[in-house]
């Protein structure tokens, strides 16, 4: 980023001081408002991923967006830059030496319930809309969600893992074909992320790509998932929800289930 646009996307020093004393809460919590991205939070976890929250430390929390950008109030960054720059510094200052950064993805509900240093508060929360309101460079240099707008935090799950039950839906409820998208090359930033299957999701009669993210282009999908060279397989994709169903009947049917329901509800 240029330094001059680094410079017109800054909010005020004073304000951006008591975001950072809140871990960022309340700007993160305004700009989801506003957006509709995803909420996270980074925690500082003893062990490893399925560490219980109880037992973890939070550090920051954030928006960002399914394109592997983060909106903080310091400005717009890679998630690289990001965890070096500001989540690494904070475990540092606090003290934090041993485990490591856990990353998770909740609704504005959900914060209210978890073991985070700081509560938001609904003024500030106000106060921080009024502020990206006002900062329309920062605020234009975010991509606006397309329709429909499956809720963030639910759309999350849905982009790894689950996201091959979701496609099966869409095909027995729309009648779409679905495919997965195969890495051939990532980009430097993934560059060690391993080859092979990275998504699925369908196709319409005009081949437009349609996951729990709505419509969209081939090329755009594989963007997020930092493609540079990549291919389309419906065996592929057969091959993944056939393991998927063997390995995990149960957890197969629930997602299935679950997919439907946000289909009937949102597409």
């Amino acid at each position: 980023m240029k330094k001059n646009d680094k410079n017109k996307m800054q909010f005020p020093e004073y304000i951006i001081q008591n975001w950072e004393a809140n871990d960022g809460i309340n700007f993160a919590i305004a700009l989801a408002r506003i957006t509709g991205w995803i909420l996270h939070v980074d925690w500082w976890s003893p062990t490893d991923d399925k560490e219980s929250v109880e037992n973890m430390r939070p550090l920051r929390i954030y928006v960002g967006n399914n394109f592997n950008q983060i909106y903080d109030f310091r400005g717009k960054q890679t998630i690289q830059t990001f965890s070096n720059n500001i989540i690494t510094s904070i475990a540092t200052k606090r003290g934090i030496n041993s485990g490591g950064v856990v990353t998770r993805c909740y609704s504005e509900i959900d914060l209210s319930n978890l073991p985070l240093r700081i509560k938001p508060s609904e003024a500030k929360i106000i106060e921080a809309q009024e502020f990206i309101c006002k900062n329309t460079y920062f605020l234009n240099k975010i991509p606006l969600r397309v329709e429909p707008k499956v809720p963030a935090n639910i759309a999350a799950k849905y982009t790894y893992g689950n996201c091959n039950p979701f496609a099966a839906a869409l095909c027995d409820l729309k009648g779409y074909k679905p495919t997965a998208l195969i890495a051939k090359e990532y980009s430097k930033l993934f560059g060690i992320s391993k080859l092979g299957y990275v998504h699925s999701f369908v196709l319409d009669n005009e081949n437009n790509a349609i996951d729990i993210w709505g419509k969209d282009s081939v090329e755009n999908i594989a963007k997020r998932f930092e493609l540079v060279k990549y291919e389309l397989s419906t065996n592929e994709y057969d091959n993944a929800n056939h393991e998927f169903k063997k390995k995990y009947p149960e957890k197969y049917h629930e997602i299935y289930e679950e997919s439907v329901k946000l289909i009937m509800e949102y597409f």
